[in-house]
């Protein structure tokens, strides 16, 4: 069985340590994070043939392997220049990086120290997408993992598998994304995306403590601070959508993305204005391009 790679993937990934051929970078099907999970890993963005963001990246990576008690020989040093290697041989531009760092195929036991710690840098060139004219959530009915149940600000593989079916369940519903509550009930985020509200010329987003704190999101509230658009990190509750005028998610692959409605309770909340969304995804597009 040849496992075709996606099309826009670079020519190489690196492999600790080497440059391989994407064609020719393949695992062997006992690797432990592929059947135990456990792997962690980034979502970077490159423009202008950097990454954004590069070292808050690498810290959250190394910060996700040390919880998940992945022993990586590659100090933060070693990963940026492992990084800056990968984009020049592939003569990057625009394209989504994804360093990934996965335990060994030595044995399938839980727990086993014979198992390697591997480090991989992978990427795909960016492509033109076109906005769908409307992007609608609704809610899920999978809720966040209480924080004495899973490290929130670990970004590890086995985090997302009911969020791919969140995602997934959402979809199927005729949705763009689900929004996902905690387990108190109070609004998260989306499946991989923050997410804020806007009134009054102020901006609210929940208090990031049972989901990651994405870079984006921190980007975006040094954006507000600069443009003196007041941020208030608070709980929010079903019932506060109504009072908001807009409403917009963000993450490194959906940059800034305005949403246009959430469905809950046979009831759809419209936002109408965009006023604020549009200045922040000004700003943070020619930020990322500086």
């Amino acid at each position: 069985m040849i496992i075709t790679p996606p099309a826009q993937i670079t020519n190489y990934i690196w492999l600790n340590g080497e440059l391989i051929d994407s064609n020719q970078a393949n695992l062997h099907l006992l690797t432990h994070s592929l059947h135990y999970s456990g792997g962690v890993f980034e979502g970077e963005r490159a423009y202008n043939g950097k990454v954004f963001k590069l070292k808050e990246h690498v810290q959250r990576l190394l910060y996700s392997a040390s919880v998940m008690q992945l022993r990586i020989s590659y100090s933060f040093e070693e990963i940026i220049k492992a990084h800056e290697i990968f984009i020049q041989a592939n003569q990057i531009s625009d394209a989504y990086v994804r360093p990934f760092i996965f335990r060994g195929c030595e044995s399938l036991n839980m727990t086993n120290n014979a198992l390697t710690v591997n480090l991989m840098i992978a990427a795909t060139h960016s492509v033109a997408r076109h906005s769908a004219p409307e992007f609608n959530l609704h809610i899920s009915r999978w809720r966040k993992p209480s924080t004495d149940a899973f490290p929130a600000q670990v970004k590890s593989s086995g985090h997302y598998n009911m969020i791919i079916v969140a995602q997934s369940e959402a979809k199927l519903e005729g949705f763009d994304d689900a929004l996902m509550l905690d387990s108190s009930g109070l609004i998260a985020e989306c499946t991989t995306a923050n997410i804020f509200f806007a009134k009054d010329g102020k901006l609210y987003t929940p208090v990031a403590d049972v989901f990651l704190n994405g870079i984006t999101r921190q980007t975006v509230m040094e954006i507000a601070r600069e443009l003196d658009i007041k941020t208030f990190e608070q709980r929010l509750t079903l019932s506060d959508i109504n009072s908001f005028d807009e409403c917009f998610i963000t993450g490194t692959a959906a940059e800034i993305k305005r949403v246009d409605s959430i469905t809950f309770e046979d009831k759809k909340i419209s936002f109408k204005d965009k006023k604020i969304t549009e200045s922040l995804i000004d700003k943070y597009s020619k930020l990322v391009r500086s």
